[in-house]
């Protein structure tokens, strides 16, 4: 079928210069009469062999093992999670498009281009996110299409992968954008939070997945406080992959000498990368539980269950610690002094802790005796801009001045007075994984602090790296902001980027033009996803601040 389109198009079986396709490509957009292109994305399994004889099969580079190679982060994963730790296929035809995204949880993506036409791929540096966002706020989106103010109301709805607009916008404000082109038998890495799209020249197979690495720990840190504002339940358990790691780096101080291990090791920036954020969760709880205790808290163990506990009212994973009181069914987190403060329960409340608690603050200690560790978290939790401070709670209990790092909390080993349900927690069941992509079932009980539904799609894919191309910024006539794309090649040497795939929720990924729509105004439909039974229509938009034609 994409064959036979791609020849009624242009008479010709052959491939066709990648400059001429992206000119082809964001003319079809603002002017062409293709009503829907075929796009089968997120489908399970790979394309790698799996022969003893085959060179790549049985190389690292094989996707179906990446994820789970010993310095990936996601080895440390309960169960696998399709397309993120498990590999999904990708099959498109002419101009079948994925949309501007990042990776879910700001991971890093491989994809490989097994067969057929190229890909085109744009991708802006992870650095540049926030003012990509920026620009996709005030001259992408009209108000209307956002639910709330800010930046993170614009990554809501870049989240749901309905947003499409040529590159030449965001050069026009001055946001760096790459260009690469993908030919078969080529990888195309995406780092964290990097934002990227693209298109397909015509008939091609690619395969992609996640993994993540020790550099990754901070970024992951902040797209699971986007997540918690947002109330999007997390496709990773952050928190539980954190202890995690740093538990079994403690294992290996435990075989060789200390301050051998951290000079020698090739490791050296990775592992600093994930002490950080683990002595500053470590070091933010402790306080947090110190306050609480002061407040008239109790402390107990946590019951031995192997799930992962959700609060109630952001969702996030509570690995660490997550309270418990008379005022609520569900459990939450540490990161609520709000509701902490506004709570009566006072002795009726109970903080639940890991009965590996200690352990894991010992660690944090030791990390902290690293030359730059300390510091560098100190100057983090004295940002006015950090959610973890807790200032709230840490003032109200009026004995701050008795506060010490991991001074001594009262923990009772009696047996625990509130067991959680099933409604409260996340639990992993490897026979009977999460269909959308997480690591398991998981319900709300109804409560005032329930929040919208979970709209968790198998979010974000992919990034980039190269050096700046220059787009000739072409305004075309009368369509709705529309514009053609043309770049010199001279100054834009083709770099290989980033990764490829939107994730749909569903086999087929069909792309409607949306007829009928009037220049002067964009409606809220228009960048919602409306999912059928295997469908999904986008609208394609530019920017809403270019002047149309009088015409």
């Amino acid at each position: 079928m994409a064959n036979k389109e791609f020849v009624r198009r242009y008479s010709s079986a052959a491939c066709l210069p990648p400059r001429y396709m992206e000119e082809e490509f964001w003319h079809e957009i603002a002017f062409g009469k293709m009503q829907s292109v075929e796009y089968a994305c997120d489908i399970d399994g790979s394309a790698f062999s799996s022969s003893p004889n085959d060179q790549l099969g049985i190389s690292k580079w094989n996707l179906k093992r990446l994820s789970r190679l010993p310095k990936s982060t996601l080895r440390l994963l309960r169960t696998a999670i399709p397309g993120v730790t498990d590999p999904m296929l990708y099959i498109g035809m002419l101009f079948s498009m994925f949309a501007w995204h990042v990776e879910d949880h700001y991971l890093y993506s491989i994809n490989y281009h097994h067969c057929g036409a190229s890909k085109t791929w744009y991708g802006i540096p992870g650095k540049a996110a926030s003012d990509f966002e920026k620009v996709v706020r005030g001259h992408v989106y009209d108000h209307e299409i956002l639910s709330g103010e800010g930046e993170n109301s614009t990554f809501d709805v870049l989240l749901g992968k309905t947003t499409m607009f040529p590159p030449n916008i965001l050069l026009r404000h001055h946001v760096p954008v790459y260009r690469a082109v993908q030919k078969p038998g080529e990888f195309v890495i995406t780092f964290p939070q990097a934002y990227h799209s693209g298109f397909s020249h015509g008939f091609n197979c690619g395969e992609a997945v996640n993994f993540a690495i020790g550099e990754w720990f901070s970024l992951g840190a902040l797209a699971s406080q986007r997540y918690a504002l947002l109330k999007r339940i997390s496709i990773l358990p952050y928190e539980e992959l954190l202890c995690k790691e740093a538990t079994l780096l403690a294992h290996e101080f435990s075989t060789c000498d200390y301050k051998d291990m951290t000079e020698s090791t090739r490791d050296t920036y990775s592992q600093r990368c994930m002490k950080i954020p683990f002595v500053k969760l470590m070091r933010v709880q402790h306080h947090v539980r110190w306050s609480l205790m002061k407040m008239g808290a109790r402390t107990h163990y946590k019951a031995d269950i192997d799930a992962t506990i959700l609060c109630g009212i952001c969702r996030r994973d509570c690995y660490v610690a997550h309270i418990m009181c008379n005022c609520r069914i569900d459990a939450i987190c540490l990161c609520h002094d709000e509701e902490i403060m506004k709570c009566h329960c006072s002795c009726d409340r109970v903080v639940f802790v890991r009965t590996d608690i200690f352990e894991l603050e010992a660690l944090s200690k030791k990390f902290e005796e690293e030359s730059g560790i300390l510091d560098t978290v100190e100057k983090q939790m004295a940002r006015c801009d950090d959610p973890s401070h807790h200032s709230n709670l840490f003032n109200c209990t009026g004995q701050e001045e008795d506060y010490f790092p991991y001074c001594k909390i009262h923990i009772d080993s009696s047996p625990e007075i509130y067991s959680i349900s099933e409604t409260n927690f996340i639990g992993y069941d490897s026979h009977n994984p999460h269909p959308a992509a997480s690591t398991v079932t998981f319900s709300f009980a109804p409560h005032e602090y329930a929040t919208q539904s979970d709209e968790c799609t198998s979010s974000d894919r992919r990034t980039f790296s190269s050096s700046c191309p220059e787009y000739a910024i072409t305004p075309e006539t009368p369509i709705i902001n529309a514009y053609t794309l043309s770049t010199h090649d001279k100054k834009c040497p083709d770099k290989l980027a980033a990764h490829d795939t939107d994730d749909s929720e569903c086999e087929i990924f069909r792309v409607k033009r949306r007829s009928g729509l009037k220049p002067q105004k964009r409606y809220m439909e228009d960048v919602t996803t409306n999912f059928t039974e295997n469908q999904v229509q986008i609208f394609f938009c530019c920017s809403l601040k270019c002047p149309l034609s009088q015409k």
